[in-house]
């Protein structure tokens, strides 16, 4: 069995913003950071003692999850609207408010120099803003990259900090399409149609397995926009697409993207010609 014995290159950096309704938390679609430069986390809880009988009497590590920094080439625009609460104006400019609320966020995130190739998550997250940073220009360019110090505490409901999947095994292909949850459902693109032609209109199929047997799907994309469910057709995992979809489409490759209630999405290529 290969072993680590070091980690670099971090990469695959994503977050996931979390809603709270109710004190139910959910996570939406996992966005990439680019030019991710360096991560690092500490543990974070103290060592609780009780003495009695002259004695240690009882002794419990205290899990507060883990405190530390992340450190990008420069943090995206949306990342700062997503989690750190600034707002685009009809002008398009980014504007930051000293009353926005910081939202928390699932952290993502892999090494290079991993032998294993694991996968990594963090589900509670927060953190701060990144200073502001730069310097004239001299006789060597120094890139400034941004940090910020990032928080990772327990799930406020079931108490989960991280998790890690490995290469091979259930939820690891997926890993970035969906937060990963404790024995989350794993759906798998089984068939689609993958060729449409405007001489022979057809619906398109789209053929998933779950390993929940009471999943469904919830939402259906072409190229990131949603299709509107007069033209889906769904069967639990299962759904076809109405043929007038691509029926005005110009040529070419299209990506469907299938959403569901529970589990990872999956994506399949449709091509349209005539």
């Amino acid at each position: 069995m290969s072993e680590n014995k070091i980690k670099y290159g971090l990469k695959n950096v994503h977050y996931a913003p979390i809603t709270e309704s109710d004190g139910v938390i959910a996570y939406a679609t996992p966005v990439l950071i680019p030019g991710a430069v360096n991560l690092s986390l500490s543990a974070s809880g103290d060592k609780l003692e009780f003495y009695a009988d002259d004695v240690e009497y009882y002794e419990e590590q205290v899990n507060n999850g883990y405190e530390g920094s992340l450190e990008i080439a420069v943090i995206p625009d949306s990342f700062r609207v997503d989690i750190l609460g600034d707002t685009i104006d009809g002008n398009g400019a980014l504007i930051e408010n000293a009353n926005a609320k910081p939202n928390k966020f699932a952290l993502m995130f892999e090494f290079n120099g991993d032998a294993k190739k694991v996968r990594h998550i963090a589900y509670y997250v927060s953190g701060s803003r990144p200073n502001v940073e730069g310097s004239t220009k001299t006789s060597s360019k120094e890139p400034k990259t941004d940090s910020m110090d990032i928080t990772v505490r327990p799930h406020p409901t079931n108490g989960n900090v991280k998790a890690k999947v490995k290469e091979g095994t259930a939820g690891y292909d997926d890993f970035y399409t969906a937060v990963y949850v404790e024995n989350a459902a794993i759906n798998t693109l089984t068939a689609i149609t993958a060729a449409f032609s405007k001489g022979a209109p057809a619906d398109v199929e789209v053929d998933v397995t779950s390993t929940d047997a009471t999943n469904a799907v919830k939402n259906v994309m072409l190229d990131d926009a949603n299709i509107g469910g007069v033209y889906l057709t769904p069967n639990g995992v299962d759904v076809d697409i109405d043929s007038a979809v691509f029926a005005t489409l110009d040529n070419g490759d299209y990506i469907v993207t299938v959403e569901f209630d529970k589990g990872n999405s999956v994506m399949g290529i449709v091509t349209v010609s005539d």
